[in-house]
């Protein structure tokens, strides 16, 4: 199994946190299985070797080939017993609304073909992206097409966004007053604004962004007990903490924790 990650070039980092490339040859007796939780992230993934499959609610259906699997607040399992290439783009919260002009909110927790957002324009991305030969290439078909459709911002989204951003530099604590008052609008035009491009409230988005900083302090420090990792990651205590994890996760922390998923959070 290999997992890379690669940063975008300056002119898109703005709307993409990372590109990656994951590849493994699994079977029956090796079968790989991936919890897939709570995100702010929406993202854009190809299957040039297809052969994952998701499992929600005790239905499993095979991922699509090419599409969006949007900001949620749910979880699901992906898992492959056979030989499998996926490329993906990890996209900053606001990215989708900006770049295909629909409210994320209509999006949040679907996995959605690239063809039923894009149309024709979307069949003709996939069958670019699936005849690269190589990661690098991939990155830049994806990279042009990106560049192609960013357009100047409103003020009032360009302030929208830099509070997000705020949010999430500091691990999701901060008051109402405090983003309002970097803001030229009323709390309820705002918070429009806010669900518009996350697909959430702002103290629904900053519960998401405290839970997952939590993961990512988990991985990288674990000889914190849960106690000290719930105080780590801006919880009032560790009741709110697990209430979270079950929410998010379908688990209490300690199981979660316990499969191996650093692989893809480590800093």
């Amino acid at each position: 199994m290999e997992y890379k990650k690669i940063y975008p070039k300056s002119s898109i980092k703005h709307l993409v946190q990372f590109f990656w490339n994951f590849e493994g040859d699994f079977a029956e007796t090796s079968l790989y299985n991936h919890s897939s939780v709570a995100s702010i992230n929406p993202k854009l993934a190809f299957q040039y070797i297809p052969g994952m499959v998701v499992t929600e609610n005790g239905q499993r259906n095979k991922l699509f080939v090419s599409g969006i699997q949007s900001q949620t607040n749910a979880f699901y399992q992906l898992s492959s017993s056979q030989k499998v290439g996926v490329f993906g783009i990890y996209f900053q919260p606001y990215a989708i609304s900006l770049l295909f002009n629909i409210p994320a909110y209509v999006m949040t927790n679907q996995n959605i073909e690239i063809t039923e957002i894009l149309g024709t324009e979307g069949v003709f991305l996939e069958e670019q992206i699936l005849h690269c030969k190589s990661t690098r290439e991939r990155i830049d078909v994806i990279t042009r097409f990106i560049e192609h459709r960013i357009h100047n911002l409103s003020p009032n989204f360009k302030d929208t966004i830099n509070t997000i951003r705020y949010l999430i530099m500091n691990d999701g604590n901060a008051k109402m007053q405090e983003l309002l008052n970097s803001q030229f609008l009323s709390q309820r035009q705002f918070e429009r604004n806010f669900k518009m491009l996350t697909g959430f409230s702002p103290k629904y988005f900053s519960r998401i962004v405290r839970f997952e900083k939590s993961i990512t302090t988990a991985y990288n420090s674990q000889q914190l007990s849960l106690t000290e990792l719930a105080l780590h990651s801006g919880y009032f205590d560790q009741a709110h903490m697990i209430r979270d994890y079950r929410a998010f996760t379908g688990k209490n922390p300690s199981a979660y924790l316990s499969e191996d998923q650093s692989i893809f959070v480590k800093e």
